[in-house]
């Protein structure tokens, strides 16, 4: 792998983990349901929190490896391309 794409993956992995947990603690502690359907809602509202965060993470992953693409140069030999 490129270096770029090392950055790109680390940064849309990173933003998947973040917005995962953000919308999670904010399931649980956001203060919206109440205690007796907590673990329903959640069970319910987890496919398209997990689908969000994925989402998030391909976003930052994309437009990270597209704008270090425009700022860093082609690293390797003329050979290779």
């Amino acid at each position: 792998m490129t270096p770029r794409r090392i950055i790109a993956t680390a940064a849309g992995a990173l933003a998947t983990v973040v917005s995962f947990s953000a919308g999670l603690a904010l399931l649980i502690f956001g203060n919206v349901i109440s205690s007796a359907h907590l673990l329903v809602t959640i069970s319910v509202a987890l496919a398209p929190l997990i689908l969000c965060a994925f989402m998030v993470g391909y976003a930052v992953w994309w437009l990270v490896l597209f704008i270090l693409t425009l700022v860093l140069p082609e690293q390797g030999s003329p050979e290779e391309h």
